[in-house]
């Protein structure tokens, strides 16, 4: 099965990078032909330290100077404990009737939306995690303005989170923002399905295998599935008794996600043998892990997030050191991890980066994030079926060399047969056997005539390529479930399983018939003649190894006393 496994995902490699490919343009393009066609042009911020500005002091012109003006869509304050006020231009609202607001974060705590009446006074509409206001959108709140609403002066929109004040701010007509919606949710959902794929192909091979890089993997992904849900804001699907705690889901699967995260490199690369070094960094990544979750969930969200970010941004530089410092090592599965975290790294870095207000200029578009992590999924899985088909090959390789080695030590070199070691505890096991299962079991003790006096005359040569000929003889005379050994020098046992005595009669003597017609060359010689004496017994009840073994040899002194080149039974 993981073979299998192995095998298609070797195969789908290069598919399933143009798929994902594919993937990311169009999520691209719509990041750009949103923010291009429905998206103010100009907007200005304003930091209210205190939190405590209401509408009308916002809005008095003597503030006005505050308003730093950007010619972006989005906000990025980074993390700060300050209301962010925020003046949109009317005059670049689309006049086709009502329209929508959208604020593309999901971690805003409360979104006010003033807007002017006709008869001067501010109209608000409100939402927010902790003021849950209309239904969601993808990837944010959105809050719809009537038909009726001026098209001069300005809209002002006052944002509060616990995490970060960035956000992208987006302006449609509401048939427009309903199309996009329709859009991003279609590539959104083609983004999670295959990571669910890419989940649930490592957990059949994690069932299969047991191997703990695929549960530290799945993990791995389940965690980045929850975290991108909070993101990307299908969190907010939840209802709304949920939303106070999504700082707190998100931040908690945020800490789980670099755990496993470090978990799968140290496995993934075996770096306490491979790169101690980085290991050391990888496991202070899981206890900085730890310590993030302990945050989160004892409610400190402000240095929960701090901690999460940072590590989000330093994370994949260590993950990637570490996979350069293992593929120099020779570690050859570690190539296709190297581009499965050098990709995550633009993604998680330049929003990590962003989010923490470090990257004022540069704004990744939102969608960037997920792209990052459905590709990093698929690379991440090739990169694990790589691993485990290396491992299976030196197993394999390994196996062979044991395998190797275990016949070495059983074989007898000159004959090939079994040697001396394995006869006995062959014999052994077969009896027990054979007296449990009431089943015959016969032994031919076979010695080889006047080998001594050959040995004299023609050299031990000669004497080595007539044992070589008679271990192959015996070869070729018994069953695949007999054993044949050489017992010691010119004296050979053969164990014959299920083999009554009379069978072993006959095995005996077709074996002693063509011993007797071998005719050997040699060089110190003329042609070299052999015969052999045989003993043949059959187990008795209260029969041991030893004992058996004695009959036999009984059997077999009677066979030289009675003029050689014979059989005898006991």
């Amino acid at each position: 099965m993981a073979g299998y496994c192995v095998s298609i995902m070797t195969r789908l490699h290069p598919l399933l990078l143009i798929v994902v490919l594919l993937m990311t343009l169009p999520g691209c393009s719509l990041e750009g032909d949103h923010a291009a066609s429905v998206l103010p042009l100009e907007i200005g911020l304003m930091e209210d330290s205190s939190g405590l500005m209401a509408i009308g002091e916002s809005a008095d012109p003597g503030v006005s100077d505050r308003y730093r003006v950007e010619r972006d869509n989005r906000t990025s304050l980074g993390f700060s404990r300050s209301a962010l006020w925020v003046r949109i231009p009317l005059n670049r609202v689309p006049d086709e009737g009502d329209f929508t607001v959208t604020v593309a974060a999901p971690w805003m705590d409360r979104i006010d939306l003033y807007l002017p009446n006709p008869g001067g006074r501010w109209r608000r509409l409100s939402t927010g995690l902790l003021q849950p206001g209309p239904a969601p959108t993808v990837g944010g709140f959105v809050l719809c303005a009537p038909a009726d609403t001026p098209r001069e002066g300005y809209a002002y929109l006052r944002l509060e989170s616990v995490l970060a004040l960035n956000a992208g701010l987006e302006l449609a007509p509401r048939k427009r923002h309903e199309h996009l919606c329709l859009i991003y949710s279609h590539v959104y959902g083609a983004l999670y399905g295959l990571m669910g794929a890419m989940f649930l192909v490592n957990l059949i091979v994690f069932l299969t295998i047991r191997d703990r890089a695929y549960l530290y993997y799945i993990l791995y992904l389940l965690s980045i599935i929850v975290h991108q849900f909070c993101l990307q804001g299908e969190i907010l699907l939840l209802p709304y008794s949920f939303w106070p705690y999504v700082p707190h889901i998100s931040l908690t699967f945020t800490g789980l996600s670099l755990f496993f995260g470090a978990a799968l490199s140290r496995r993934f690369l075996d770096t306490p043998r491979n790169v101690p070094v980085f290991d050391k960094l990888l496991v202070a990544a899981q206890v900085l892990s730890i310590v993030l979750l302990a945050l989160s969930l004892s409610g400190r969200l402000w240095w929960g997030t701090w901690l999460a970010h940072s590590i989000a941004v330093v994370g994949p530089i260590i993950a990637i050191g570490a996979g350069i410092r293992a593929l120099g090592r020779g570690v050859k599965s570690a190539r296709i991890y190297l581009l499965a975290w050098i990709v995550l790294l633009f993604g998680v870095m330049a929003w990590g980066a962003w989010s923490m207000g470090w990257l004022y200029r540069v704004r990744p578009p939102q969608m960037m994030i997920t792209v990052a992590a459905a590709l990093e999924s698929v690379l991440l899985t090739l990169a694990l079926a790589d691993r485990l088909r290396l491992l299976m090959r030196e197993r394999t390789a390994l196996a062979q060399r044991e395998r190797r080695y275990q016949r070495l030590s059983i074989t007898d070199e000159l004959t090939g047969l079994y040697n001396h070691r394995f006869f006995w505890s062959k014999l052994t096991g077969e009896l027990e056997y054979a007296q449990q299962a009431g089943e015959p079991l016969s032994l031919i003790i076979v010695d080889l005539d006047d080998f001594k006096k050959l040995n004299d005359t023609c050299g031990h040569a000669a004497g080595d390529l007539v044992l070589a000929a008679t271990g192959g003889l015996l070869r070729d005379r018994v069953r695949p479930a007999d054993s044949a050994c050489r017992y010691g020098g010119e004296e050979f046992g053969l164990i014959l399983p299920g083999t009554n005595s009379q069978a072993a009669l006959e095995v005996a003597e077709r074996i002693r018939v063509a011993l007797e017609k071998l005719e050997i060359d040699s060089d110190g010689c003329p042609v070299l003649r052999v015969t052999a004496s045989f003993g043949v017994v059959e187990i008795e009840t209260g029969d041991d190894a030893k004992g058996l073994f004695e009959r036999a040899d009984k059997a077999l002194y009677k066979a030289k006393d009675g003029g050689k080149n014979r059989i005898e039974k006991n």
